[in-house]
């Protein structure tokens, strides 16, 4: 065999199999942006964004496959990416699953996964969580901390049993010279897993994060395609509303010379004799001199 293929005739075959495992799917593995986070508010979600804008984190680029929607879409999974009218970009989040229509419970949208043995409750057997699974919402006491994912979980019709799919949408304005970019979280949870999975506060690079202010402004909206739109327009002038780090931001210059106008004093009105005998009207225009004339001299008729 030796003989038949010498070294020399293999080196392409081994170029080519070095090339391939180059190319191999595991190297470009899109993996979640953190694997395990529960974010409860609006600015839970833009220090994810900041994270990854200060690339701490990693976003994801493009559509998951189907590789990589069966490792990574499971509980506690988040997911940041860029919405992009790019071919090779991402428009809409897309993983493989049948969702419900959305449900705001600010400032996220939630999604219950549908799954195969839902079915409609009936009188005989009404739906309702089960005890062992739930026994964390229902038995909750004050000290725990609020959170829409709970407050989607108790005003739910059914309590979902599967994935519950949590959306949130932000502009990013880094610059008011260049146009916004449009950035989504995306998360994973079952009622399940939720007291385990770890918040803001209790990891350790997350909680250093620093959101400077006038970055990140919120863009939901509702929408029945997944957790793409979330409010599409962009800002029309991020100028109006970036503040800077000192406080609120500056007025336009517009506004300032209104304001400078109207501190300057208004010349006064001039004073309005009081006669008892006249009735209480002021500024009566003058009455033409035809109607003077005709006045006097009923005037004149009344006293003779």
């Amino acid at each position: 065999m030796e003989a038949l293929f010498p070294a020399r005739l293999n080196r392409p075959y081994q170029h080519a199999r070095r090339f391939l495992h180059l190319l191999s799917p595991a190297r470009f593995m899109q993996r979640p942006t953190h694997n395990r986070l529960h974010v409860r508010d609006a600015r839970d979600a833009h220090t994810v964004f900041e994270a990854v804008r200060l690339g701490l984190l990693r976003p994801v680029t493009r559509r998951l496959n189907e590789v990589e929607r069966s490792m990574y879409i499971t509980s506690g999974a988040m997911f940041v990416w860029e919405e992009s009218d790019d071919d090779l970009g991402l428009k809409r989040w897309t993983d493989g699953r049948v969702w419900s229509q959305s449900r705001m419970r600010e400032p996220y949208l939630f999604y219950d996964e549908r799954l195969p043995s839902d079915e409609a409750p009936t009188t005989d057997h009404p739906s309702r969580p089960s005890g062992n699974t739930f026994r964390f919402v229902e038995g909750r006491t004050k000290s725990v901390p609020t959170s829409p994912a709970y407050s989607h979980f108790e005003r739910s019709e059914h309590h979902p049993l599967g994935l519950v799919k949590q959306a949130y949408s932000a502009w990013v304005l880094e610059n008011p010279e260049v146009k916004p970019r449009k950035w989504h979280l995306t998360a994973y949870f079952t009622y399940a897993d939720l007291p385990q999975i770890p918040t803001i506060d209790q990891d350790p690079m997350l909680r250093g994060v620093i959101v400077p202010m006038g970055v990140y402004r919120s863009g939901k909206a509702r929408s029945r395609n997944s957790d793409a739109g979330m409010g599409t327009s962009p800002p029309s002038s991020p100028s109006l509303y970036v503040q800077g780090p000192a406080g609120p931001s500056v007025p336009s210059q517009t506004s300032a010379s209104v304001t400078a106008d109207s501190s300057t004093p208004l010349p006064s009105l001039p004073a309005v004799p009081f006669d008892p005998r006249m009735p209480r009207r002021v500024h009566d225009p003058p009455r033409p001199a035809e109607d003077r004339r005709l006045i006097h001299l009923l005037n004149l008729g009344h006293k003779g």
